[in-house]
């Protein structure tokens, strides 16, 4: 039709016609084009925001998990607050300098004793963070980062994951301390089930120098575990409420 129209003005000489006819086709193709490539960016931007979604609902789980390894955390340096000072015969510091500068010690409730086997489960207990990063992954999979257009958004996603990573990699030492503590303890008889008040305890401990010696550094390991996952947890509530804020605008 169009071809048609065209050879017929062009035999009429009718030179305008024929720009009009192709500027006609060349508005209409313009504006295909434009269409198609709003619609390829609208499904962009909603499969991207599917992915925000998906991936704040991972980090909400996530502080749910660091709510249980902080208490854990804390009633295992609580106990430490008070074994440690009566098996070394001086008190704990409230901080130390480190090579990462002033190093404070993390604020616990005070330990409450639930029973005979309470004291050695809380010492033995140790809970790391898995995490949950499903849908990063699958965003990764998928190629999607490429696309992202808030890359603001994307580079505080990506900033979280690193901190879980370093997290991860420091509870390696953090069990590895935990490890020394439980076989130095094993060494004179001492095991999670052994029945024994925080007196006892605290006894064997002050009588063993090994055991002291690990028992302070599973101490400090402690410290600086709950420190990280405090913050951690700060971190990942900030972001989910960020990711949230995005979709109400």
């Amino acid at each position: 039709m169009f071809m048609r129209r065209v050879t017929m003005r062009l035999r009429q000489q009718d030179w305008l016609a024929v720009v009009i006819e192709f500027a006609l086709v060349m508005a209409g193709v313009f504006l295909g084009i434009q269409v198609a490539n709003w619609n390829d960016a609208r499904k962009e931007n909603v499969l991207e925001e599917t992915y925000f979604a998906r991936i704040a609902q991972d980090i909400r789980s996530d502080t749910a998990e660091m709510d249980e390894i902080i208490r854990v955390a804390s009633v295992r340096m609580a106990l430490f607050n008070v074994v440690l000072p009566i098996a070394s015969r001086h008190p704990l510091p409230d901080g130390f300098d480190s090579a990462r500068g002033r190093v404070a010690i993390e604020t616990v409730p005070a330990y409450a004793d639930a029973g005979p086997n309470s004291p050695g489960f809380a010492l033995f207990i140790l809970t790391p963070l898995e995490g949950n990063r499903s849908a990063y992954n699958t965003m990764i999979g998928a190629g999607a980062l490429a696309n992202v257009h808030d890359a603001a958004m994307l580079r505080q996603i990506q900033d979280y994951y690193a901190a879980v990573d370093r997290i991860r990699h420091f509870e390696v030492a953090l069990e590895q301390n935990r490890d020394k503590f439980v076989d130095s303890a094993r060494k004179i008889g001492m095991s999670p089930v052994t029945p024994l008040t925080v007196d006892e305890i605290a006894a064997r401990v002050g009588a063993d120098s090994e055991l002291l010696a690990t028992s302070e550094n599973y101490w400090l390991y402690t410290n600086r575990h709950l420190k990280l996952m405090r913050g951690l947890q700060t971190q990942a509530r900030q972001l989910a409420e960020a990711i949230d804020g995005r979709r109400s605008k």
